[in-house]
């Protein structure tokens, strides 16, 4: 599919009021988060959308390697958020919560969550979200691994495809189309209500209750224990509760002692 064709096919699926409205769509880009913060910068209306074919330096968080090629969804919108800064993190719960429930209508797979932004399939990462800065703007950048081929993805990350699990190819346009409107109705509900985000959050969540180490910024083990208003991780420890707000997180395994 050209990429002309496919931003008229998403074009014509969208159900959003924003969320996708301009849509840009391209065959290849470094990063699709580097295309929307200039347009952002330039004043860009909320939900200008970028979407690549193919990511030739797709990132994750703290700047590592995202393999992004050919057969996935690479893409990221513009976000002018009326939340006071601090509340900002929640906009990465938002977006994973929404492209959780997107791929699992979409796949009918059952898609969870790890803190901060890691879309799991049976514990095996199918995606992430990546929310950076933009003067008054945040870029919410969405990354599936929708159609990919397995030996195309990072075994170091012990990623995995919709193509892999499912054994046939999903249609790119209604997964777009889904993440799309998914994530706006996850946004709009964080204006409203960002209690009622966490809770969405917490319904695709693996995180909670587990044995985690955290390590970047705090290096920390501990049992996780919720995520607060402000989309922080709350690990309990030998030296107490500490708050966590950002940091890669591993889930250990608890061995229960036999009875």
């Amino acid at each position: 599919m050209t990429p002309e064709s496919m931003a008229g096919a998403i074009e014509a699926g969208l159900k959003t009021d924003r969320f996708g409205r301009p849509l840009s769509v391209y065959e290849q880009v470094g990063s699709t988060n580097d295309e929307a913060a200039p347009l952002a910068r330039q004043g860009a209306p909320e939900g200008t959308t970028v979407i690549a074919q193919v990511q030739t330096r797709g990132r994750g968080r703290r700047g590592r390697t995202w393999h992004s090629p050919a057969g996935g969804l690479w893409l990221s919108v513009v976000l002018r958020p009326r939340l006071a800064r601090e509340q900002w993190p929640l906009l990465g719960l938002a977006a994973s919560a929404g492209a959780a429930d997107a791929v699992g209508e979409v796949a009918r797979l059952p898609v969870r969550v790890k803190w901060p932004n890691d879309l799991l399939v049976e514990k095996r990462k199918i995606g992430g979200v990546l929310i950076e800065t933009s003067g008054t703007a945040a870029i919410a950048g969405i990354g599936i691994n929708a159609n990919v081929p397995p030996g195309a993805l990072d075994p170091e990350i012990g990623a995995t495809s919709l193509l892999a699990w499912l054994g046939h190819p999903v249609d790119l346009v209604e997964l777009a189309c889904a993440v799309l409107g998914r994530f706006e109705w996850h946004y709009d509900l964080l204006h409203r209500d960002p209690e009622a985000i966490l809770g969405r959050w917490r319904e695709h969540d693996v995180t909670l209750g587990r044995q985690v180490r955290v390590w970047g910024a705090q290096d920390l083990e501990g049992v996780a224990e919720d995520v607060d208003s402000r989309g922080a991780l709350l690990v309990r420890t030998p030296e107490g509760l500490q708050r966590v707000v950002a940091g890669d997180v591993s889930l250990r395994t608890v061995e229960t002692p036999a009875e």
